[in-house]
């Protein structure tokens, strides 16, 4: 009830009635076979705010064009074959679907549009195949016409920019990370600050995509919010690593070395922007003045790996504040240059679960198709209209790790829906005459509706109650609502998503630990083939994917059941492993033949044990053979001659060591990331 009272949801019900209303006239005078269609398309592509309004329009018209392509190709050429055309029509969906699941933002609408409107094309045209043409045609218009209808009315009355929102989101993520950095500075190890940061992470590339579409002079922000992302990534292993240093320098029996503590207290106190704080370069000087000697030491090394990342700490926040700053003023970064990152973009390593993706589709594809042959089996006239909602069904959830919780509720507000319809369709419009009356009549149900969806709880279920409403209402010019026919198509509608859902509880629904499961051994193989030498070997573009993990993996651990094994499972801690392996398997190439081939040995183990875990498919202590090979290795490479290749070697073994083996840390030890 709470959202009934807010005043921009109001505003934005009111901005996409009219513009819903506006639509459907222009379909109507326009003579379109279903100008409905147009109507619903405003609630569909409508958004709060501008950029995510025109990025859904342009992917809705592109979908709906590649549909209709599809469509014109299947259906002339299959439509004496029922079963043939349901199985390309299926296989059709699930290739779209796969593609959608691939592509995590904005651009996945397109693909997951492609597959599901077919459905909604070409079932209804098997009994008059010949007018296929003109059918997508038609279908054609009254998506492009309401998606120019909602970009115009989103862009010229009361126009809501993405900034001040991101504004907002990005101040919020930028004191996340400013308190979790003082927290670990203050010896804490909280968590929660971490996962908030690494799940807006995830999402971030979709704000960045809006924010390009918003408004061309905001191209620049965008620039910089994507730099903003990259060095967030590698924020948070840092910062991981300082909690680990500094706990066990604390620790130590001679406690932190002298000026080592006023150095973090005055980090802290840059950190919060005091006014009485030193500058960065000033840090960056007196953070060089106390770094020691690197040599075989673990005193040493783990005072100088602590100094390194307390430095890479400096420059990353540096740059952070400068594109804070840059996105404030809707400019491109000039001033984020303290840390290098590589030219390559990390906007490409992201996760991605080819295996996941194809099951879900294929599941989608499976329950379409099984309802055709239910449909067909019947010869049941009216049919069509459930292969359609099975579609959209299966389609719609499938990135969820159980849609079937979400497909009844759809079910459910498709039921309440369908008697909104009736009650209009029979007890109200044989009344209505005139175009006036029947705007002051939808108003009443539709406004309540968009201020529903305003809000991301309530649009739930506001936006399928919303489309299902046009649709079964489908008007038009004349009136020739049917009470036979309009049953027809609502108990298919039911039939159709109830079957989709019965499919889906059967062989794919799984739970938030399947999932964080088959997340871990993704990451856990990923680390394997670092150590191997094959997958990613760029620094940045690791981190990114690592930490991608662990934004997808956040939630899911958070609703694992008390006690799982895969809990313990620290996603950070392994990307740190993974950098570590990166600048081992860098450094090895230029230290003597015997060290090399030592530290080729330890990397081929570290392989092996993560290999085992994805076998075992659950967290296994390392074996005690690495723990000695390391500890080894470390006194080898430490009387090597002095090179930076020695000490980065150094820094790369003493963090495996301690990252791998950390209950076995002896007093005052330390390790590199």
């Amino acid at each position: 009830m709470r959202a009934l009272l807010d005043r921009q949801g109001w505003m934005f019900s009111i901005k996409t009635y009219l513009a819903s209303i506006t639509a459907l006239y222009i379909g109507l005078a326009g003579n379109l076979s279903r100008p409905y269609w147009a109507m619903a398309t405003v609630y569909i592509v409508s958004q709060p705010l501008l950029g995510p309004t025109r990025a859904k329009g342009v992917y809705r018209i592109l979908g709906t064009l590649l549909a209709g392509a599809a469509t014109l190709l299947m259906l002339p050429h299959l439509v004496e074959t029922p079963l043939l055309l349901s199985a390309a029509m299926s296989l059709w969906l699930a290739g779209c679907l796969f593609l959608a699941l691939l592509n995590r933002g904005p651009r996945g609408y397109a693909f997951l549009l492609a597959g599901y409107t077919t459905a909604f094309i070409g079932f209804p045209a098997v009994t008059s195949p010949e007018l296929i043409f003109d059918t997508v045609v038609a279908r054609s218009e009254e998506i492009i016409l309401g998606t120019v209808v909602a970009v115009l009315f989103a862009a010229l009355v009361f126009p809501a920019s993405v900034r001040p929102m991101l504004t907002g989101r990005i101040g919020n993520w930028m004191g996340d990370a400013a308190q979790w950095c003082r927290q670990i500075l203050e010896g804490g190890r909280a968590h929660a600050p971490r996962n908030r940061l690494a799940a807006d992470l995830v999402q971030f590339e979709a704000l960045i995509e809006f924010l390009r579409r918003d408004d061309p002079r905001h191209a620049g922000a965008a620039v910089s919010m994507q730099q903003l992302r990259e060095r967030m990534l590698l924020l948070l292993p840092v910062l991981s690593s300082i909690a680990d240093r500094l706990g066990a320098l604390r620790r130590h029996r001679d406690g932190l070395p002298e000026g080592l503590e006023t150095l973090v207290e005055d980090i802290r106190h840059w950190l919060e922007a005091a006014t009485d704080s030193p500058t960065h370069d000033q840090l960056r000087t007196r953070i060089s003045a106390l770094k020691p000697q690197v040599d075989g030491d673990l005193q040493h090394l783990q005072l100088a790996s602590l100094l390194l990342r307390l430095e890479e700490l400096v420059d990353l926040w540096a740059d952070c504040r400068a594109l804070h700053q840059a996105i404030e003023q809707g400019r491109a970064p000039q001033h984020a240059s303290h840390y290098r990152l590589s030219t390559r973009s990390v906007a490409e390593s992201r996760h991605v679960d080819y295996g996941m993706a194809m099951f879900s589709a294929l599941s989608a594809g499976i329950a379409l198709m099984s309802y055709c042959v239910l449909w067909i089996g019947l010869g049941w006239e009216g049919g069509g209209n459930g292969a359609m909602m099975a579609a959209v069904a299966a389609a719609f959830f499938a990135a969820q790790d159980d849609p079937a919780p979400s497909m009844m509720s759809f079910l459910l507000w498709a039921v309440v829906a369908s008697v909104v319809a009736g009650i209009y369709l029979f007890g109200i419009f044989p009344a209505v005459h005139d175009f006036g009356l029947l705007v002051l009549l939808l108003a009443v149900v539709f406004l309540p509706l968009g201020v529903l969806l305003h809000h991301p709880k309530t649009m739930l279920f506001a936006l399928p109650l919303t489309v299902n409403l046009v649709a079964l209402l489908s008007v038009q010019n004349t009136y020739s609502a049917n009470i036979q026919s309009f049953v027809n198509a609502a108990v298919a509608m039911f039939i159709g998503i109830g079957f989709a859902v019965v499919m889906t509880r059967l062989f794919r629904s799984v739970g938030a630990e399947w999932t964080a499961r088959r997340l871990v051994r993704q990451g856990w193989t990923t680390l394997a083939e670092a150590a191997e030498g094959r997958g990613q070997q760029d620094r940045e573009r690791f981190a990114a994917r690592m930490l991608d993990l662990l934004g997808l993996l956040a939630p899911r651990l958070a609703a694992t059941p008390e006690g799982s094994d895969i809990a313990s499972v620290d996603m950070l801690t392994e990307a740190r492993v993974g950098l570590n392996i990166l600048q081992l398997r860098r450094a090895r190439l230029d230290l003597p033949e015997r060290s090399r081939e030592a530290v080729e040995r330890i990397l081929a183990e570290i392989a092996a044990h993560y290999r085992r875990q994805v076998a075992a498919r659950r967290p296994l202590h390392g074996d005690d053979a690495l723990r000695e090979r390391l500890d080894a290795s470390l006194s080898r490479v430490g009387g090597v001659a002095a090179s930076k290749a020695r000490d980065e070697a150094l820094m790369g073994l003493v963090g495996l060591r301690f990252a791998l083996f950390p209950e076995a840390v002896a007093d005052g030890a330390a390790g590199g990331v």
